[in-house]
């Protein structure tokens, strides 16, 4: 960890831009760096790229460094530029920052997709020109944006043409968990907010294409949760949702059972003991369970199962992380003790290999394909 290096955030970029820009306008020279004071307290020099100065309006641009942390949006280029308006300061998206079109979000629908944090922290780096003009105009751009938003999680959160400007302390902390973090909740947010009662918590791409092939759920319906188990269970519980259903492979699902709330393969050991202890509680012949048991994967105890005509012993499977996830929601306080649960577990070919009761109860209102 010692050799990991911190970044900045777009956020960061669009404030650093503004703040040369504004210098530019103010003293007729575009600086080659600016510092920039971060919410977090901690002050960067930033290199400024791409400077264009006219006698009402300046553009220059800040490069995004993300640091260690893997991030779509490292390298690009972050644009600000500013004009005279009539208002005071206003703050809008350019060419390849995204608009919200969903509720729920920290930013209202029909806005650019500019977090608070970034648009307090543009708006002061440019607050000294109202000195020269009685309002400004302040358009941050990212050229390549629309491409690399299809890389996030944009599109489902109703964020169309281009990224977001983020970040709520400036700096890209290295290998950091917060933005997935920040993304799972706010595609939480918004399946809350256009109504839904029922969110499905998948891990991964298997999941989600294993829903839009088995049922019919909106988009926004389907919240991919990655490793986070324990944590994507807990908020979605805390936002009121009516019925939770955890759909994807019990290689990641059964984990829950272990207590692993991470399922990342580095923290949690794979699920194959935990499922054949399972099986054997459960009855199932000690012929199946001894060729089961030498099986590499959880797929093959999956396919060991189907092979044999006892692929009804992962309903049983479901039923206990069913259990174990109520367990954790109603420990929350206060006790979440209107929330259901359901579980729904998928083979690699995308088909349905194990219902619980939960999970049972809600197709049955829900209709497939």
């Amino acid at each position: 960890m010692d050799n990991l290096r911190y970044g900045y955030t777009t956020g960061s970029c669009a404030a650093g831009a503004t703040l040369a820009a504004t210098q530019g306008l103010l003293t007729g020279i575009i600086p080659d760096r600016v510092e920039l004071l971060t919410p977090s307290g901690v002050s960067l020099v930033l290199e400024i790229l791409e400077k264009s100065l006219a006698e009402d309006s300046a553009s220059c641009a800040v490069r995004k460094d993300a640091g260690s942390d893997p991030d779509v949006t490292h390298g690009c280029l972050v644009f600000a530029h500013i004009t005279p308006y009539k208002e005071k300061i206003l703050i809008d998206g350019g060419e390849g920052v995204g608009r919200v079109t969903k509720p729920g979000l920290r930013v209202p629908p029909g806005q650019a997709a500019i977090n608070p944090v970034p648009r307090d922290m543009i708006q002061s780096a440019a607050v000294p020109l109202l000195k020269k003009w009685s309002g400004l105009k302040i358009t941050i751009s990212v050229p390549g944006g629309e491409e690399l938003a299809r890389k996030t999680f944009n599109p489902r959160l109703g964020i169309l043409g281009g990224i977001s400007i983020i970040g709520t302390t400036g700096i890209v902390r290295p290998m950091s968990q917060e933005a997935l973090k920040d993304s799972i909740t706010a595609c939480l947010d918004v399946a809350r907010a256009l109504g839904h009662e029922t969110t499905v918590l998948v891990p991964g791409n298997l999941g989600e294409r294993a829903c839009r092939r088995n049922f019919k759920l909106p988009q926004e319906q389907v919240v991919e949760m990655g490793n986070f188990l324990g944590f994507t269970l807990v908020e979605a519980a805390k936002r009121g949702f009516r019925r939770i259903i955890l759909a994807g492979h019990p290689g990641k699902l059964a984990k829950l059972l272990r207590g692993d709330l991470d399922t990342h393969s580095l923290k949690s050991a794979p699920a194959m003991d935990i499922i054949n202890k399972i099986l054997k509680e459960e009855g199932l012949e000690e012929e199946a369970l001894r060729t089961l048991d030498n099986s590499l994967t959880v797929e093959g105890i999956l396919q060991g199962l189907k092979s044999r005509g006892k692929l009804e012993f992962m309903d049983r499977v479901a039923d206990r992380i069913e259990s174990e996830a109520v367990r954790v929601i109603h420990e929350l306080p206060p006790p979440q003790k209107k929330t259901e649960v359901g579980v729904v577990l998928f083979d690699m070919e995308l088909g349905i290999a194990g219902l619980s009761k939960g999970a049972k109860k809600w197709q049955e209102g829900l209709g497939t394909r």
